[in-house]
């Protein structure tokens, strides 16, 4: 047996375990072992420990300097024992100062990426990975807190990223693709993982950095022909026409019947639609109205509804009816939210007409209000468009809201102007 582990048999006290810690405490702090312990408040069993070996504990308390130590340890029949091997048979372990920890660390991190590197060389997740793992700054604390989690999330991530839909240039079910991917359908629904897709999506697809505050989920996703759910994301229609005959689409549009198309149903529909002027109404009261209009005077025009804020199922549709050499005019809300939906139409589409926007048509139907919120009048603030800022200007001054519910004669009048009956 070497004097060390002979050392390490008798300090293997309770009584000296407090005195055992110091010491490794003070050689992670310096590096080397040397310095001074002190030890507050002894116990009864670490009196007789520590009284053994001579030193004044009369106030409680035991203050050593590593000489002082060595230079008694050195009378004793340990005398030629490595006291920092001693310790780390005690420890278990290898001991190891801060500045080493550290470069450890940065060793084991840069041994972390060259893995990965190396495993994704030549595919086409390299190049975002190597800009993650270079410039994020989260990134060495996943690392820190559970490596082989990190590797396996970042690992799971990369395979998904060389193997999207898009490139096959068709369409998955985020659940079906997360289960072809890492046999778990919910895998990409965990926090970090989502984060991480999302990411790699918007460099690989988009050629953007990192930030995804500009980017909605399901835009990044449907980008990279992943659809996280295609029926519940849906918009109302009515009287709009693939111009390849589609039996589910034309019963509906030559009956002039309102129906609820979906994600799913745009998605399997692979031509443009028949060039038509679409109004687009907020409200599915006045939709629900005017589709009645255009059905009693066969009037060949398209109708959508948003059901208020425009979700990511309509704008779909209407990317691809302005590709089809449609005219889309909006009518909506005089209020702040329906200010808004417009503005971001009409920054989104151009040569979007906005349908009967006029402050005397706000005069005929404004409501007073009688308080309303700060946060809802901020809301005007975004609002670019002339016509728009009009009419956000009359409802600051005037503390009124107007609704299309009372516009729908306006409407239907203007539409026989426009059409021929």
């Amino acid at each position: 047996m070497s004097v060390e582990q002979e050392l390490a048999d008798y300090l293997n006290q309770s009584g000296f375990q407090r005195f055992v810690q110091a010491w490794i405490r003070q050689y992670q702090r310096l590096g080397h072992l040397g310095g001074k312990i002190v030890l507050e408040d002894l116990t009864d069993d670490e009196k007789q420990c520590l009284g053994g070996l001579g030193w004044d504990l009369s106030q409680n308390r035991l203050e050593l300097t590593y000489a002082q130590f060595l230079k008694k340890l050195k009378k004793t029949r340990y005398g030629e024992a490595d006291f920092l091997k001693t310790l780390e048979i005690l420890n278990q372990s290898l001991i190891y100062s801060r500045k080493e920890i550290k470069e450890l660390k940065i060793l084991a991190f840069d041994e972390f990426k060259e893995n990965l590197f190396h495993i994704f060389q030549d595919t086409k997740s390299y190049a975002w990975l190597k800009t993650y793992l270079s410039t994020d700054r989260y990134v060495k604390r996943y690392f820190e807190q559970n490596q082989h989690m990190f590797q396996s999330v970042l690992e799971n991530v990369c395979r998904a990223l060389n193997q999207l839909p898009v490139y096959q240039l068709s369409f998955e079910l985020l659940p079906v693709f997360s289960q072809n991917i890492t046999k778990n359908p919910h895998y990409f629904d965990e926090d970090l993982p989502r984060e991480l897709l999302l990411k790699g999506i918007v460099y690989d697809l988009y050629h953007e950095d990192m930030s995804l505050d500009s980017f909605k989920m399901i835009d990044v996703l449907y980008s990279a022909g992943i659809l996280k759910d295609d029926l519940s994301n849906y918009c109302y229609i009515c009287h709009i026409q693939p111009q390849k005959a589609y039996p589910s689409w034309q019963g509906f549009y030559e009956a002039y019947e309102p129906w609820n198309m979906n994600l799913y149903n745009i998605n399997v529909m692979k031509d443009l639609f028949i060039p038509l002027d679409i109004f687009i109404f907020e409200n599915p009261s006045v939709f629900r109205m005017m589709c009645d209009f255009i059905k009693h005077h066969k009037m060949d025009v398209g109708l959508v509804c948003s059901n208020g804020q425009i979700n990511f199922c309509t704008y779909l549709l209407l990317d691809k009816l302005v590709d089809s050499g449609c005219s889309l005019y909006y009518a909506g809300d005089y209020d702040p939210e329906g200010l808004v939906i417009a503005e971001k139409l009409k920054q989104r589409y151009q040569d979007l007409h906005l349908f009967c926007y006029r402050v005397s048509l706000f005069e005929k139907i404004k409501i007073k209000q009688i308080d309303i919120s700060s946060k809802r009048l901020q809301m005007l603030n975004q609002i670019k468009t002339d016509n728009l800022k009009i009419i956000a200007q009359a409802i600051q001054q005037e503390q009124a809201f107007g609704y299309q519910e009372g516009l729908i004669d306006v409407y239907q009048r203007e539409l026989k102007k426009m059409k021929i009956i």
